[in-house]
């Protein structure tokens, strides 16, 4: 069974971590409004002015009304601004891999089964992307593209480059599958040749997919912070990790809480995503072997 795959104790409490920000991020309106707390809202009232705009009182302005503190010169809520960065790494990061595990999927599948000039026009396609410095491609093409919905230009950039690595796995497994004895037998019976993909094939490279899709949100979310961070991800009001961070940096000597705390999030979801699919990964190998 697949709970045997989280039996450790690392991969039970990375499962409890993402389980945690996954209802955050789902329910961050609920939540916020429960604690009375919102991610916009400007609090000046919660900034001394006079020590340059850090949070009054000390501590970082935590206080049973603001469970992380505020931000400093804004005075807005750390932890709305943590549950909905969540939902933002999230989105993007899931969508990401949804739509480059789509294209992944179907052009390995296309690749290792058709064979011959098909499979050599995907292959030098995929090693062209695979080619691109993906970090810079990434800064210099959503700079480039006009203002608009910031978290849709992500996910559309981020799947651009992300699903390379997922079709060459995929159509080395296809080129595998498809000479054994199941599939010359379907062939053989003359079914048509996408149910021969989608009903013999897929089925059997599904592990692999699973387990890089799940390696790939930690990537993504990584990827979506960085890019905050440089200024050219989500941009203000949008709350997201990397941004909180970048806002945090010159801070960082006076009021560390801002930095570490969303630090730790990205961390520990970064993390956590590794240690889930590491685990899957041995999982599916041990059972391959076992067959």
């Amino acid at each position: 069974m697949l709970r045997s795959a989280f039996a450790g104790v690392a991969a039970k409490v990375s499962l409890g971590f993402v389980a945690l920000l996954t209802a955050c991020a789902l329910f961050a309106p609920w939540i916020c409004g429960l604690v009375g707390v919102d991610p916009y809202t400007f609090n000046p009232d919660l900034i001394d002015s006079a020590s340059g705009g850090l949070p009054s009182g000390g501590n970082a302005g935590i206080s049973a009304a603001h469970w992380f503190g505020v931000e400093p010169l804004t005075g807005r809520d750390v932890f709305a601004r943590i549950v909905y960065g969540a939902r933002t790494s999230f989105v993007i990061a899931i969508s990401a891999v949804a739509v480059s595990s789509v294209i992944g999927v179907s052009l390995g599948l296309l690749a290792g089964y058709v064979g011959g000039i098909v499979d050599q026009v995907i292959s030098r396609v995929t090693d062209l992307f695979m080619s691109f410095p993906t970090l810079i491609f990434m800064i210099a093409l959503i700079s480039a593209l006009p203002k608009g919905n910031r978290t849709l230009m992500l996910v559309v950039v981020l799947s651009m480059f992300g699903w390379t690595q997922l079709c060459r796995v995929v159509r080395s497994q296809t080129m595998s599958v498809k000479k054994r004895e199941f599939v010359e037998a379907a062939i053989a019976a003359g079914m048509p040749r996408r149910v021969i993909i989608f009903r013999e094939i897929l089925p059997n490279v599904s592990g692999s997919v699973t387990v890089m899709a799940t390696l790939a949100i930690p990537a993504f979310i990584g990827l979506e912070a960085a890019l905050s961070f440089l200024g050219v991800g989500v941009v203000p009001p949008t709350a997201s990790w990397g941004q909180m961070i970048a806002n945090a940096v010159p801070w960082f000597t006076v009021l560390p809480t801002y930095f570490v705390i969303p630090g730790l999030c990205l961390f520990g979801v970064v993390l956590s995503f590794t240690v889930l699919g590491d685990k899957m990964q041995s999982y599916i190998a041990s059972n391959e072997v076992n067959s």
